[in-house]
């Protein structure tokens, strides 16, 4: 069992933490929310979809949020230490900075192996599955998505509807009227509709129950009248392709490749992992404040100090990436600069030695 001081430093550190990564993720979940629900209402993919999406993407958020989250967890926790005069006590009691790291390393090292899993495995997977979702969602958008009195384009604007009003139940069109620029060009109109998926090929059909097609021109030879009580239009081929990012490409297919792309990438999803561990070594010296300066008094400091840091992160993965930067030192120097600044930060809290006569 951890000791007394451990279990009450973690248990401090774990709640400020939960906290302040529920706010954030809370924040760019809402934010992201936003604009599905706006891509929603502009029928470029379908409501039903927009809470999966979200819950896919709001995994590939943690591995970005947790270290930022961590970091102003300790900072906060610490702040309040000293602000209560805790720390004044603990020093008092012989605790020293090197004893109280040791909780603080613990943790560090659990939550970067946490991230690890979530950026080398779990996020890339929910990137691709996310990529092809929407992409099915926007290819079924182009029917589904159809509002009474309102034109809707698919087949790359070769097709175009229009619904009179949708039934009750919103599985039918009623009163439809459909232009196709294909040829031969023709014009249908229906009393009803529906959408139906070919399961062997995939391809969409909008299928049309009780009309008339309009083929050709009126007054030329081939121009046809056909009344039919059930025809078949397809709208778009079966397999959506979707366009998957470099957060979408899986691990395996980075470990050894020689991409300046890829390299940086693979250095970035394990840099998120180093990056929770170093500022967890320099939060602590960080938060060092005098009661009169509150827990917060260090707070602006932490994250201009974390707005760098990544900010350099950031700018050594593009360097990598144009080959700017050889594949070492890559991005790793980077995280030699705050921890420089928390080795200089941890001097300052070791108390002078006395000098001998």
């Amino acid at each position: 069992m951890l000791p007394v001081l451990d279990r009450y430093l973690l248990r401090e550190i774990t709640l400020n933490w939960l906290a302040i990564t529920l706010v954030l993720w809370v924040i760019v979940v809402t934010n992201r929310l936003v604009r599905y629900l706006g891509e929603a209402a502009a029928g470029d993919i379908p409501a039903s979809v927009i809470f999966t999406l979200l819950g896919l993407k709001s995994v590939t958020y943690l591995p970005t949020l947790l270290p930022l989250s961590l970091f102003l967890g300790v900072m906060l926790a610490f702040g309040r230490l000293y602000k209560d005069s805790e720390m004044v006590a603990m020093v008092a009691c012989g605790v020293g900075p090197a004893r109280i790291y040791r909780p603080l390393l613990w943790m560090a090292g659990l939550v970067s192996l946490l991230l690890l899993a979530l950026s080398l495995g779990v996020s890339p997977y929910a990137a691709e599955l996310g990529y092809r979702l929407r992409a099915e969602a926007e290819q079924q958008a182009q029917v589904s998505a159809v509002a009474a009195g309102r034109f809707q384009e698919a087949a790359d604007g070769k097709v175009i509807f229009y619904a009179e009003r949708i039934s009750g139940d919103g599985r039918r069109l009623e009163g439809v009227f459909a232009r196709s620029d294909r040829r031969p060009r023709a014009l249908i109109s229906a009393r009803s509709a529906h959408t139906r998926v070919d399961p062997e090929t995939g391809d969409r059909f909008l299928v049309m129950e009780d009309g008339y097609r309009y083929q050709g021109f009126p007054g030329e030879e081939d121009f046809r009248i056909i009344h039919f009580a059930r025809h078949g239009m397809r709208i778009e081929t079966g397999e959506a392709r979707p366009e998957l990012k470099r957060d979408a490409i899986p691990t395996a297919e980075l470990l050894g490749s020689r991409r300046g792309v890829n390299r940086a990438e693979l250095q970035w999803r394990v840099s998120l992992a180093v990056a929770a561990f170093v500022l967890v070594v320099l939060a602590f010296p960080l938060s060092r404040t005098s009661p009169r300066q509150g827990r917060y008094g260090r707070l602006f400091v932490a994250i201009l100090v974390f707005i760098v840091y990544y900010n350099l992160l950031g700018t050594a993965r593009v360097w990598l990436e144009r080959g700017m930067l050889p594949a070492f030192p890559g991005v790793w120097w980077v995280h030699l600069l705050p921890l420089g600044l928390a080795w200089w930060l941890w001097r300052r809290l070791r108390p002078a030695r006395p000098k001998m006569a």
